[in-house]
């Protein structure tokens, strides 16, 4: 009778120890252990796994990041509104500071895959493209590749009154760049500016950090020109060609991709510094299957030299002569084109023109008593609008007198 009394005092411990757990775990306002959670431990259903819990609550979590689609999120936000669902039902021993990475690079990537999901969902910026002449930028992340991609024009409108540059407004490789410079690293803005290399040899200047994300694929895939790509040489710069080339989770690979160097024969005559990898890890099963050769894949083996052992005279040597060999040239747009452009330089001229003679005449005009004033009582009206609208519509109702 007293084991049989202790058996049934142990059963009764036991399961409170899982309530008590399980309560001091929840986290919803109500302060109520989740129901699914609930009905797991009653039943004794395998356990749920992180993995489970995530598919589980990500499309609420989605709809809460993204306000049911209406607008893009990031795959942190998505995150953060997943968590707490999925420690509601796990406990809060289920999520560690690793987790974060672990959900938005390969649980969210894997949910969009697997379900063929429509969710607008972006990743952060990882390096940056910049184009030559307009010196437009943009960070290599979901959202502005996509308004990237959006805006892109290179026409020419012979009768564009926005400004008198000698420049056309473009955005995007039309009219504008006939080739990207990839480079695996950030760091090398200041000496390519320096030398004009963008300039030069029109061509669109590209750096990210590490492997390339899905937005850098996007990028260099989208453009339509060549992407001429400058690593390490070393496994990661080898990976990275790969990346490129073959692309990433939810990115489709470069087609038009020149892998320049650094090569074998690029670094002979330089110093390698040595690699250790441990005794499980040789990198050359995974060196042949980037194409290195047998040559390559042994003294990578233990050896490896970066970019930054060539100096900014002979970087620029060694890119300019890639340029060359692959056939890297000053953008000359269609006949059409280039008519349309010398008309619209002849129209900003003559406007420039009349625009100088109009500022002439200008002195003599006088500006109305209680501008402020007047400005306040129309902001008052309508606080949408600017004080510079204001002053612009002011002087237009003037002039119409």
């Amino acid at each position: 009778m007293s084991k049989l009394s202790d058996d049934i005092k142990a059963s009764f411990m036991s399961v409170g120890g899982e309530w008590k757990k399980a309560k001091k775990n929840a986290s919803n306002r109500e302060d109520r252990v989740h129901g699914y959670r609930l009905s797991r431990m009653r039943s004794h259903e395998p356990r749920l796994t992180l993995r489970d819990a995530a598919f589980m609550f990500m499309e609420e979590a989605y709809d809460k990041a993204s306000s049911n689609g209406k607008f893009y999120a990031n795959a942190r936000q998505v995150m953060y509104a997943a968590r707490p669902l999925i420690i509601d039902v796990l406990g809060v021993n289920a999520w560690s500071p690793k987790t974060d990475k672990y959900f938005t690079q390969t649980l969210l990537k894997d949910y969009i895959e697997e379900n063929g999901a429509n969710m607008k969902v972006v990743w952060d910026a990882r390096g940056h493209l910049r184009e030559p002449h307009t010196k437009y930028k943009i960070g290599l992340g979901g959202a502005e590749v996509m308004k990237y991609h959006r805006d892109q024009t290179g026409s020419v409108n012979e009768a564009e009154t926005v400004s008198f540059d000698k420049q056309i407004k473009t955005k995007g490789p039309a009219n504008r760049f006939g080739a990207v410079l990839f480079i695996e690293k950030e760091g090398f803005d200041e000496q390519l500016e320096d030398a004009g290399i963008a300039e030069k040899w029109d061509v669109a200047i590209m750096s990210s950090k590490g492997i390339p994300n899905k937005a850098t694929c996007d990028v260099g895939a989208m453009v339509g020109v060549p992407v001429l790509v400058l690593h390490d040489f070393d496994l990661a710069g080898f990976k990275i060609v790969r990346t490129l080339r073959r692309g990433t989770r939810l990115a489709r690979g470069i087609d038009n991709l020149i892998d320049i160097g650094l090569g074998m024969e690029d670094v002979r005559d330089l110093d390698p510094e040595p690699v250790i990898y441990n005794q499980r890890e040789d990198p050359r099963h995974y060196l042949k299957l980037c194409g290195a050769t047998a040559e390559e894949c042994n003294f990578l083996s233990h050896k490896r030299v970066e970019i930054n052992m060539l100096s900014t005279e002979d970087l620029i040597k060694f890119l300019e002569r890639n340029f060359i060999e692959h056939d890297v040239k000053k953008v000359i747009p269609d006949e059409e084109t280039l008519r349309k452009a010398y008309l619209r330089a002849v129209f900003c001229q003559e406007m420039e023109e009349k625009a100088n003679e109009i500022q002439i005449e200008q002195e003599d005009l006088t500006v109305p008593d209680g501008l402020a004033q007047k400005i306040s009582d129309s902001l008052a009206e309508n606080p949408a609008q600017s004080w510079d609208e204001v002053v612009w519509d002011l002087a237009n109702e003037e002039n119409k007198l």
